[in-house]
């Protein structure tokens, strides 16, 4: 199955097994005994893109509470799905996020810690919600850090709506200035056009673009031929979250120096030269001590 989960009882980790019956249903099954008692469970599932993969989600969370009196559950969900689909955006279309948030709150779960989530509507759509904001994934980089604060790399913001997040990751990191784009999207189409460089001088410097969710990249392509126009001397790219549905080549080969992303939907090929991979495992680690 595309899905991983992995799943911990007051530090037991129990094998998951997981398949599909000849009519499609999914199932799930934990082996071994389980406990009668469990303080803490806590269920990490890593590249959800589809509800089968909500499906295995729940079928694990029954089969342990079938099994066990469980007092607090934690689930760690690096990618959220449906997350781009935030609103109604034209007529007769759904607001996918609030009908997946819907299917997830029945189960329950004390807390559920998402990374870079990509609007805060997610917050009002998921009960119990504890974001991982975007300037902290971020610091999981220690070249990025270091650079930003150094004044070796120049933060861009790709878009408007980005700025908030740009600000935060200026003040966390001590980046003194960033530059920020420009452009347009048809809402039906996708398509992107009006790229322009509305403030900040580039020229002669490293860049650094920083956004949530990279998928077949033409937002950060067509960027950089603004950015390599203004004389940026190099382009790197952050985004939390890297679908890379046209691969990590699409982007080296069209402006992009550098990519740096965390292991939250990232597929293992793409690591390679000109990309680092940030691993999501410590920015859990360390939300879930200051949430406890």
């Amino acid at each position: 199955m595309a899905i991983k989960l992995e799943v911990s009882l007051d530090g037991i980790t129990p094998e998951i097994n997981s398949g599909v019956f000849p009519d499609g249903a999914v199932w799930l099954k934990v082996q071994g005994t389980l406990p009668k008692r469990v303080e803490l469970m806590r269920i990490r599932a890593c590249a959800m893109k589809n509800m089968d993969d909500f499906m295995l989600l729940a079928q694990l969370v029954e089969a342990i509470r079938h099994a066990c009196d469980v007092r607090f559950s934690h689930l760690e969900l690096p990618w959220l799905p449906y997350a781009r689909q935030d609103r109604h955006m034209q007529a007769g279309d759904s607001f996918a996020l609030k009908v997946f948030a819907m299917q997830l709150n029945t189960l329950g779960f004390d807390k559920v810690f998402v990374l870079d989530p990509h609007s805060e509507a997610a917050a009002a759509a998921i009960n119990n919600l504890v974001a991982i904001p975007q300037e902290v994934c971020l610091q999981g980089s220690n070249a990025l850090v270091s650079a930003l604060r150094e004044g070796r790399l120049m933060l861009i913001a790709p878009d408007a709506g980005a700025l908030k997040k740009i600000h935060l990751v200026a003040q966390a990191t001590g980046a003194s200035t960033f530059g920020i784009l420009t452009k347009q999207r048809d809402v039906a189409s996708g398509v992107l056009t009006g790229f322009a460089l509305v403030a900040g001088d580039v020229a002669g410097k490293d860049v650094l673009i920083a956004d949530d969710l990279c998928d077949a990249g033409g937002t950060f392509i067509g960027s950089a031929e603004v950015l390599r126009k203004a004389g940026a001397r190099s382009l790197s790219l952050y985004v939390t979250h890297g679908l890379f549905s046209k691969g990590v080549a699409h982007l080296l080969n069209q402006g992009i120096d550098k990519i740096y992303t965390t292991t939250s939907i990232a597929p293992a090929e793409a690591a390679q030269q000109g990309v680092e991979l940030i691993d999501i495992a410590p920015l859990f680690q360390a939300q879930e001590m200051k949430s406890c």
